[in-house]
Parts: C-alpha cells; structure tokens; sequence
C-alpha cells in the first residue's frame, strides 16, 4: 500500500492574500491578470484525484497557514470536507500556526470531532515564529496525549516576505526532547539542511523525515520546469545526495523516511518513478546504491511506523 503523506488541496482566490502572493512573483508576473494566477494557483482535489489513480492507494492532505508570507490560509473546515466526499482515497491533517491563542483546542477538535490523523504542515518560517516557541507547546502536548503525528517544515522557505531566522532545523531537538512520544515529521528531509535533518532523525527514535518536493528540487523532472530555467541533468545535491545521506551513514536511519510528492508540485507517478530509478542515476555518476528494499520501505512500509491508525484502513 503506497501512502502519499504530503499532499495540498486550496482554491484560489479563496483561500489566498493576493498582496503577499504578488510580493513573491517576479517583476513581469506582477501585472497579469487574475486569470492567469487562477491557472497557476488554484489547485482543487479532483486533479489530485484524477492522476493519484493507479500509483498510490491512499493520501494524507496537509494544510498551509502562511497569510502574510506565502499567502495561503487554507481552513481545516474545507480539508475535514474534502476528506468527508472521498473517506476512501483521503486523510488530512490539521493545520494551526501553534504559538497562536486557541491553536491547542483547534487540534483537539480537528482529530476528536473530525477526524484529522495528525497536525500540518506545521511551517515555523511561514508563520513566524520559533518552532520550540514555548507557546507552541499546548499543541504539541495534545498531539502527543492524542497519538498524532506532526508534518513540519522545519527548514527555510523562498517567499520574500519570510524571516529565514525562524527556519531552524535543529529547533526540532528540544521539541523531541521535550516530547518524547510525540511522533515529528520533518518535510522534504529539512531542505536544504539536510545534514541536520539526518542526524536529528538519528538521534531521536520519534524523528521522521519525507522526502516530498525533493524529485521536483532534482531538476529531473523536467516538465515541470520553467523554461527560461536550465535543465539540472546531475540529481545528487536536492535528491540523491540527501537520500544517500541518510540511507548510507551508520545512523539506522533507513526505515525513517517516508514517501510524499507536496503535490501539486511533484505528479505522483514522476516522483514514484523518480525514486524507484533512483539507482540508474547513482550508477551513471558512480555513487553508492540504495538497496532496492529500502526503495520499497520508503514507498510502501515506512508511513506505517508515522500514521498506524492507517495501516488499519
């Protein structure tokens, strides 16, 4: 059973600050019409739907609250819904900026009346705030009391707006410390500071990572790119290089990564594929392989360790 465990859903203009998402466009793109953002925004479920078809069996959708950075606000009120139409395709996890007055009970309602199987995209640098801001520590002891995991970008992010100091990746040590049962999921293995990101999910028994956006990062996926942006040819710094990182040093750390595409920047069957020939591209390189059975753990064994109540499904 493959799992894609980071997954967005939002409608544009609905759930968007059109005054930060134009701060983060380039000069020319500032001046286009709403239509044309519409096209490059608005992402409803049903294309998710539509292309998850025959490649993964099930997916965890993840929120976004980045009002006045990236410009997204997407309610947990719409992902409860979405998730409510296809029960048998779909999960969700809720999504709060933590340090913020009644983010604590807004969990707490999410998992117990609506069926959230966990907390995210918790993303510090979007939102603001330290991630082991003290006063993000309610909801970080009602996940742990109600058995969730949380999804968190721990890492920096590119949105102009966005204060790159609150982008600490080792900030997760003192939350696995001081939550030692709280399962913590870092997205995209903490891009760009991997290293970090390796050595915490060696460290803490509780510490995950997912690899989502990384095959979109490689350049390999082509496509998708723009193309006034050259073709990367070599994957190994954005995907090889981090997943060899973790998979190769002796830190035990092989079955604590778990596949997720961030769609809609990844198309599952791309990123799927990526990583299943993953291997074609050390070898050409001349670089260690991964072994095939830690590919598959990836792809269809290791969300079973972050999400359990979903291996019941």
């Amino acid at each position: 059973m493959i799992v894609d465990c980071h997954v967005h859903s939002w409608r544009y203009p609905d759930h968007f600050n059109r005054d930060a998402m134009l701060a983060n466009q380039p000069p020319p793109a500032r001046s286009w019409p709403d239509e044309k953002f519409k096209l490059m925004w608005d992402n409803p479920i049903d294309r998710y739907l539509e292309v998850m078809d025959g490649y993964v069996d099930r997916a965890v959708l993840v929120g976004m609250k980045s009002w006045d950075t990236l410009g997204i606000d997407v309610p947990n009120e719409y992902l409860a819904g979405i998730v409510k139409q296809h029960p048998d395709k779909l999960s969700w996890c809720c999504c709060v900026i933590p340090t913020e007055a009644g983010a604590a009970d807004e969990v707490e309602k999410c998992v117990k009346e609506w069926g959230a199987v966990g907390i995210g995209e918790i993303a510090p640098a979007y939102g603001g705030y330290h991630a082991n801001d003290k006063r993000a520590y309610p909801v970080y002891e009602v996940c742990q009391a109600l058995d969730v995991p949380m999804i968190i970008h721990a890492g920096p992010g590119h949105p102009r707006r966005l204060r790159m100091k609150y982008g600490n990746v080792l900030a997760i040590d003192d939350i696995a410390i001081d939550f030692p049962d709280l399962r913590i999921v870092i997205c995209h293995l903490g891009y760009y500071k991997y290293e970090d990101a390796a050595f915490l999910m060696a460290k803490h028994d509780n510490v995950f990572g997912d690899i989502s956006w990384l095959p979109k990062l490689s350049g390999l996926e082509r496509s998708t790119l723009p193309r006034d942006l050259p073709v990367v040819t070599h994957p190994y710094f954005h995907y090889a290089y981090p997943l060899l990182y973790a998979l190769t040093q002796p830190f035990g750390t092989t079955d604590k990564l778990i596949f997720g595409t961030d769609w809609s920047s990844s198309p599952p069957q791309k990123a799927i594929d990526l990583l299943k020939g993953v291997n074609d591209y050390l070898t050409e390189y001349g670089l260690p392989m991964i072994p095939e059975e830690t590919i598959s753990s990836i792809l269809s064994e290791n969300w079973k360790k972050v999400f359990p109540r979903l291996a019941q499904h």
